[in-house]
């Protein structure tokens, strides 16, 4: 079968986290690193609609996913020191777990993983002359629970968690990215079972940089327009200059969604600024 949906969202934190006194406590350690400190600091109610429009967005993504009825989700997502340390930074990862667990604040995740599709993706990644590394043992996070929490809550399907080094120089170009998107969708054309992908992150943002708190709201829009046109390809071209000077570095598991759905324009984008440090992003490619 071929790929059925393609998908895209933000995982910060402050997504899932309750509006208040949670969301307050957690992003507290933003609050103190930017530079603008407390000024940026959204209201209890611009909280509450931050939490409602990203719902709305979500919710989207959720029926795209459930009309498309997937057999299994890849989810495309980067490490941020839980599994990869500076010991071993691999710059693409295929997940051979037979299962997968993980948990956010309050929020616990398990799922089946459909390994024999990362062993099918290696062995043709190998054949392309792209070299996976791989392995058994990860632990969900942030960067996976908090999309999954709105797109997947229950674990009817399995997932194949997918990594892309975002974090750790020297990182994989666009470029390269979006021909393991290419691959991706290969590997899919040629499955029996109905293949699903979701890539995470972003859009602008600074973590640990002394930029924290700026969000590029421009070229976070100029990246939707072209997703929205069809141009995806075109993206490919940007440099990691360009995207680093704009806080979207994880855009480059976008970039692996973008290769993987080639030409198609997305059906469905949203986009919303957190005013603390995330220009939160969100897409859909009915396929």
């Amino acid at each position: 079968m071929p790929l059925v949906v393609a998908l895209a969202a933000s995982h910060a934190p402050n997504i899932l986290l309750d509006p208040g006194a949670e969301w307050e406590e957690f992003m507290k350690l933003h609050y103190r690193m930017a530079p603008q400190a407390s000024a940026s600091k959204p209201s209890l109610e611009a909280q509450q609609k931050l939490r409602k429009d990203a719902e709305k967005a979500y919710a989207v993504l959720r029926s795209d996913l459930e009309a498309a009825k997937p057999d299994v989700l890849i989810v495309v997502a980067n490490d941020q020191f839980v599994n990869f340390f500076f010991n071993n930074i691999p710059t693409f990862f295929v997940t051979l777990a037979h299962e997968v667990k993980g948990q956010f604040t309050r929020h616990k995740f398990h799922y089946r993983n459909h390994k024999e599709l990362g062993r099918t993706i290696l062995k043709a990644g190998i054949e392309k002359g792209i070299d996976f590394s791989f392995g058994e043992y990860v632990e969900l996070q942030h960067t996976q629970v908090v999309p999954l929490y709105f797109l997947l809550p229950e674990p009817k399907i399995p997932i194949l968690p997918i990594y892309v080094n975002t974090w750790v120089d020297p990182i994989p170009t666009p470029r390269r990215c979006y021909h393991v998107g290419e691959l991706i969708r290969e590997v899919a054309d040629a499955e029996k079972e109905r293949v699903a992908i979701l890539a995470t992150g972003g859009l602008s943002h600074f973590p640990g940089s002394p930029r924290i708190g700026e969000i590029d709201t421009q070229f976070d829009h100029r990246l939707l327009d072209i997703m929205r046109e069809g141009k995806g390809r075109t993206l490919a071209d940007y440099s990691l200059e360009e995207l680093h000077q704009a806080g979207d570095s994880e855009f480059l598991n976008w970039m692996v969604v973008i290769g993987a759905v080639g030409d198609a324009k997305a059906s469905a984008t949203f986009y919303m600024p957190d005013h603390v440090a995330t220009g939160w992003g969100f897409a859909s490619w009915k396929l």
